[in-house]
């Protein structure tokens, strides 16, 4: 999928057009920009920060996506030889990488990307990939590259997976409550579907009542490949 880097006077930005996007099996046509923009305002509504300005725009090929661009690096998700694991990081998995070496893949265990973890599993992120979790300038943590979101079908694939099964921090229940009223009259009625407007209440309504990390499913991959 067309993914640009486009500028006016003074600001850059990341630009992804409808007309860029390559149709895929699992998604309906023409729709990843306008996820792009849905899961800034479901960040918006749960007033977590999440994800960078992300607008609806008429661009150089059409409409598309137009996402604030961030100086940023990735920090907190990255892959170690077995034993090199920093202490207060989480592992997720080891396995051997093209060389025949063993490797280990592990995140920071950081309560603001437990609040990243929470919020893809509440907007069903099938490509939560390391090189998609990037920490700006003043060490802010944000979330970026969100077309593969909001599908009525579970599709959750993750690097996040250190916290599986422990309790969402209570602060996250009691926003993920505070948003439940306000879906249903904002602007993701006009981006998703009635179908995912619903599943998404659905997820929201299962994080809120088991107040727990999620469990990898045996039905998909869980974790999304490449990870970086």
């Amino acid at each position: 999928n067309s993914t640009l880097v486009v500028e006016d006077e003074q600001n850059r930005y990341i630009y992804k057009p409808e007309s860029g996007e390559r149709p895929l099996w699992d998604f309906p046509d023409g729709t990843l920009h306008k996820r792009e923009r849905a899961a800034y305002v479901m960040s918006e509504i749960l007033g977590w920060n999440l994800v960078p300005q992300t607008q609806l725009s008429e661009g150089p090929y059409g409409v598309g996506s137009l996402q604030n661009w961030l100086e940023a690096q990735v920090t907190v998700v990255d892959i170690f030889t077995p034993g090199q694991v920093p202490d207060q990081w989480l592992t997720v998995i080891t396995g051997i990488d093209e060389n025949g070496d063993e490797v280990t893949l592990a995140h920071a265990d950081d309560p603001r990307l437990q609040q990243i973890a929470v919020f893809d599993a509440l907007i069903n992120n099938a490509d939560r990939k390391a090189g998609h979790i990037l920490t700006d300038q003043e060490g802010n943590l944000f979330g970026i590259d969100h077309g593969l979101t909001f599908h009525d079908e579970d599709k959750l694939r993750t690097v996040l997976w250190g916290w599986i099964n422990q309790p969402i921090p209570e602060n996250l229940i009691l926003d993920l409550k505070n948003a439940a009223e306000k879906i249903p009259t904002s602007e993701l009625t006009q981006l998703l579907s009635k179908d995912e407007i619903s599943a998404l209440l659905e997820r929201l309504d299962n994080l809120i009542k088991v107040k727990k990390m999620p469990v990898p499913s045996p039905h998909w991959p869980a974790v999304p490949w490449p990870v970086f």
